[in-house]
């Protein structure tokens, strides 16, 4: 199985006067991964719902490779598609449902089953086939759905929210199960979803939208260590906003005696909480130290979270591992602090 190229080219699409897609353009590659993350309302499973073939555009073109699909029907886009709720034939056994599409396309019987058994050993449901949906459990089910969407070896495969509802441990087995498929299939995959961690641990790039558009698109470091905007920085992790004081030079952090290089209309700056340490424990030469009192602490196992005060009322949040040298700090208590001056990210205030 081999990708292929999807691409966007000024797609809109309105739903009377809501707009679910302004002007949207994106080109994937070629078996590449890349996630399409945002809040509920911000247009990705519009997209995805367009290149599948269920939702028409208002304006603009897609393109599957160098074939423009617009209206062609679902069906002759080739494109697998898993689904939220599975989508499962509940009469039908595993190996029925997995070998559907293949017997819409009319493949021989001997076929079907190579390739149905061939799917399930992939998904690792080898010993399944002959099971009902009923009698599987949710992650099983929706490896089923998986294999079903990749039996006929599409090119492009789309994934709308399908480990939402599924809990957490088994939410992140099944991340590495799908990047584990997608390398070894080679389809361009599309991944839609609102959970910021599946997109940062799966993909090749994730686009970030809002409002129909693409606020950023990079690989997952690029968008977590050097965000473009206040929105992407806010929604990518967590992070410490804080509203600068434009000066001569640049900008100055209220209650931090340093001023940061800025350009014209950058007045926020982006600081990770596990960016900031103990001032002892950070050598960089370059970096920019300061005071501030203990608040309170939250435990998260691996780390801690403070939560700190500077003289001047701005509040901070600091993460620590609890390895090594860490020792407990008590609410109240005065704490000299540091951070790498190239770790404060300068944005754009929108």
């Amino acid at each position: 199985m081999r990708g292929t190229a999807v691409t966007f080219e000024g797609v809109s699409k309105r739903f009377g006067s809501v707009v679910a897609l302004d002007d949207f353009s994106l080109r994937i590659e070629p078996g590449e991964f890349v996630t399409l993350l945002g809040a509920s309302g911000s247009g990705k499973s519009t997209a995805l719902n367009i290149i599948a073939g269920f939702s028409d555009a208002t304006s603009g073109d897609v393109r599957i490779g160098n074939r423009s699909v617009l209206g062609v029907p679902s069906e002759g886009r080739n494109v697998g598609m898993v689904f939220q709720n599975f989508a499962l034939f509940p009469h039908m056994s595993v190996a029925e449902n997995v070998a559907f599409p293949l017997r819409m396309r009319k493949v021989g019987r001997a076929e079907i089953d190579e390739r149905v058994q061939r799917a399930l050993d992939m998904v690792r449901l080898g010993g399944f086939a002959a099971r009902k949906p009923a009698a599987l459990s949710g992650g099983q089910r929706q490896r089923v759905a998986l294999a079903r969407a990749v039996v006929f070896e599409p090119p492009v495969l789309l994934m709308d929210e399908c480990l939402s509802a599924l809990d957490l441990k088994l939410r992140e087995e099944l991340q590495e199960e799908i990047r584990r498929i997608h390398d070894q299939i080679g389809a361009t995959s599309i991944f839609v979803t609102h959970d910021q961690g599946e997109a940062l641990t799966m993909s090749d790039r994730v686009a970030v939208l809002a409002g129909g558009r693409i606020e950023q698109i990079d690989r997952p470091d690029v968008l977590y260590d050097r965000p473009a905007t206040r929105f992407v920085a806010d929604f990518i992790g967590r992070t410490n906003l804080i509203e600068a004081e434009p000066v001569a030079g640049g900008l100055r952090i209220p209650g931090i005696d340093t001023v940061l290089p800025a350009a014209p209309g950058q007045r926020v700056i982006s600081l990770r909480p596990e960016r900031i340490a103990r001032a002892s424990h950070l050598t960089d030469a370059d970096k920019i130290t300061f005071s501030a009192r203990l608040e309170q602490s939250s435990f998260q196992g691996a780390t801690v979270d403070h939560q700190v005060r500077l003289a001047n009322g701005t509040e901070l949040t600091l993460r620590e591992g609890r390895s090594g040298a860490f020792t407990p700090l008590q609410p109240g208590a005065e704490v000299a602090l540091a951070f790498r001056r190239q770790d404060a990210v300068i944005l754009a205030d929108r």
